[in-house]
């Protein structure tokens, strides 16, 4: 392979290139000792990056290193280097060290993570890091701050509906956005022909901007494309996706056979194009490369690896599986043995709540932001929860969203990683599953697989639950799924000053944060809306109601209707205490606990099914920790085993939860 352009001509001074190189050459070396390693049985899991150093390192040395972001992928070893990652950092996570300070021995090797030099905490999962891209991005243009963000994937990533929504985002918006696909011939063991159909690159077409291919073993092709794309970026003309044809010499990682599926004849046919030998040459031919440099250059990258490898293999093991979890964690103590003081202020319903609750939150706190699909304009959400929002706080800090939920809890991550606090909002509980992928495996890990050195301060908002004549998809409860992950917190409120207070703490809280909203309660639950200063904790209940006879735990709608029932009770006799969880991550369970031993009777009401449901998880909390105090099994009253709520109403009356049901309940737990 021969490199044809010039490197002055590019505005590079001697100097510059033969950094070019010398970087090149520490992340084949180090990618070959790491090979060695594993070999050994020292290493127990690497991923290759030889053959990738050109696109890898000539683009980073492209950039800005004291404004620009950059997301590389897992087989980024030459990004991370060129960025400023010293070789000791890499071979700390090759060997899943306690000071590892990417990730503290909780992630695979090369992931990579550095808030100082703006590198975004990596997962494993394909694709997730686009919407965070331009969630930087576009985080970035809202402070005004200057920057560019460059974020790396191989061609497979590009068959990820993340990656389409993230680039449909970033034409939208014309973000300062470089999409830079090592197109490695392979997806694992999938050909690329397999995997891509058509161009890659003329896909930018379709969203409103550049795109391109070049030769992603040509260092110097490289540095001039990813040059141009920023400063096109700089200019305010948009996005860029470059696709940079490679290869791989190694398998996907240390876990996979390439002999499977691909020659060995294939192998050195694409070794006849190594990116370190052709810019080696170059060197040489502009008499820019002694023989004796390059020596000297090949024995200090030697002493280098092994100074590092010594240092790394010899540091403590990690020894902290359950810490940074939480950036705030919050574990109840005490329970709630005082009435809450009376909320004072004039009457109105939840919406309502919601709507002025939005206004005083971005209100106090500008770096607040809200997104999603109908929030903006005059309509302001299909409930009207947004409304006037963009009138007020202007379009920067209240705009729509693409119909793509996924991208909108995506970008939110990004913009929370530049220094926002994202409000995003999924228009209906049902359709949050397509972000499934982000608040699992991103939000909710983010702080944990980062060693503590990321937070993710995102506030998801979104209408749950039945009993609107919504059918089977606007009538879900999603609570279940999600108070089962760590690092995650789930919040119900369900009067208005419940939803003001656990707003306020929601966004104060440094921890991804679900806000689940009964629709339900909308229009029909009203009471005071406090003014001035109102927090109510996460992880605190509420007692609704004293009682001695029976404990009632609920929360969302089920509370109102607990608490209609707890009348109904009184009247037969039957005393009920009735307890609105609020928070479901973390649980008041010290509330719950004085409350069980007090009454020794338990019904648990939630409109999510029966079976599995949240109210499964409390059964067993109590049954573990209160058995001996218990006399009558614990009940539950929920949705019978049918997917959400039927259409017809007299369907849905059959099937929904009613005060009535309760009091049924109830009667049958206490005469038990």
């Amino acid at each position: 392979m021969t490199i044809t352009l010039d490197h002055e001509a590019l505005g590079l001074e001697d100097k510059q290139v033969l950094e070019m190189y010398r970087l090149m050459a520490l992340a084949r070396r180090m990618d070959d000792r790491m090979w060695a390693l594993n070999r050994q049985g020292r290493a127990p899991f690497v991923v290759g990056s030889s053959g990738h150093e050109a696109i890898q390192v000539a683009s980073v040395l492209a950039l800005d290193h004291d404004y620009d972001w950059v997301l590389p992928y897992y087989r980024d070893m030459g990004v991370a280097l060129a960025w400023g990652t010293p070789p000791i950092d890499v071979f700390l996570a090759v060997f899943a060290r306690k000071s590892d300070p990417m990730s503290g021995g909780r992630q695979l090797p090369n992931h990579w993570s550095d808030p100082a030099r703006r590198v975004l905490t990596q997962s494993s999962c394909i694709g997730t890091q686009y919407p965070h891209a331009v969630g930087i991005a576009h985080g970035l243009r809202i402070q005004g701050l200057p920057g560019v963000v460059a974020v790396y994937g191989g061609e497979g990533s590009t068959s990820e509906g993340d990656w389409h929504e993230a680039m449909n985002w970033a034409g939208i918006h014309d973000l300062p956005v470089i999409f830079i696909i090592e197109n490695n011939q392979y997806a694992i063991s999938v050909p690329a022909n397999e995997e891509v159909a058509g161009s890659l690159s003329k896909r930018a077409e379709g969203y409103g901007f550049t795109g391109v291919t070049i030769d992603g073993n040509d260092p110097l092709l490289v540095y001039k494309t990813v040059k141009e794309a920023a400063d096109r970026a700089r200019a305010g003309e948009g996005p860029t996706l470059i696709e940079a044809e490679t290869y791989r010499y190694y398998a996907h990682t240390s876990d996979d056979d390439d002999r499977l599926y691909r020659t060995r004849e294939e192998v050195e046919q694409w070794r006849r194009r190594d990116p370190v030998m052709a810019l080696r040459q170059y060197l040489i031919e502009h008499r820019l490369l002694t023989e004796a440099e390059e020596k000297a250059l090949d024995e200090e990258i030697a002493s280098e690896i092994a100074a590092a490898v010594a240092e790394a293999e010899g540091a403590p093991r990690a020894d902290e599986p359950a810490t940074r979890v939480y950036a705030n964690p919050i574990v109840p103590s005490d329970p709630v043995t005082e009435p809450e003081p009376e909320p004072q202020g004039t009457p109105v319903n939840l919406i309502t709540a919601v709507n002025r609750a939005l206004h005083e939150v971005m209100e106090e706190y500008d770096d607040t932001v809200l997104f999603g699909e109908d929030v903006a304009g005059d309509k302001g959400g299909v409930f009207k929860a947004s409304q006037s929002l963009t009138a007020t706080f202007g379009e920067e800090r209240c705009f729509n969203s693409p119909l793509a939920e996924s991208v909108i809890v995506g970008a939110a991550i990004g913009m929370a990683a530049s220094g926002l606090r994202p409000l995003p909002e999924i228009q209906f509980a049902d359709y949050i599953h397509p972000a499934f992928d982000q608040i699992v495996s991103e939000a909710a890990r983010i702080h944990y697989r980062s060693d503590g050195r990321w937070n993710c301060p995102i506030v998801i908002r979104t209408p749950f639950g039945g009993g609107i004549h919504g059918a089977l998809y606007h009538s879900q409860s999603v609570e279940a799924f999600y108070a089962h992950v760590p690092g995650l917190k789930v919040v119900v409120p369900s009067t208005p000053a419940d939803v003001k207070g656990l707003l306020f703490s929601a966004v104060e809280d440094p921890d991804p944060v679900l806000f689940l909203e009964p629709k339900k309660l909308y229009r029909l639950a009203k009471g005071p809306y406090p003014a001035g200063d109102w927090r109510v904790p996460i992880g605190k209940a509420a007692i609704r109601r004293r009682g001695r006879d029976l404990t009632i735990l609920a929360y969302g709608a089920m509370a109102h209707f607990a608490v209609e029932a707890g009348a109904m009770l009184a009247a037969e006799g039957v005393d009920a205490e009735i307890i609105d969880l609020r928070s479901l991550k973390p649980l008041d369970w010290p509330t719950i606990e004085a409350s069980v031993k007090k009454t020794s009777r338990v019904l648990i009401v939630h409109e999510d099914n029966e079976f599995v449901g949240y109210g499964a998880e409390l059964a067993a909390q109590i049954a573990d920790k209160t058995f001996e105090w218990l006399d009558a099994p614990v009940r539950r009253y929920a949705l019978d085993d049918v997917p959400a709520m039927p259409y017809a109403e007299e369907l849905e009356n059959m099937v929904y939860l009613t005060p009535e049901g309760i009091v049924e309940r109830a009667l049958e737990v206490v005469r038990w």
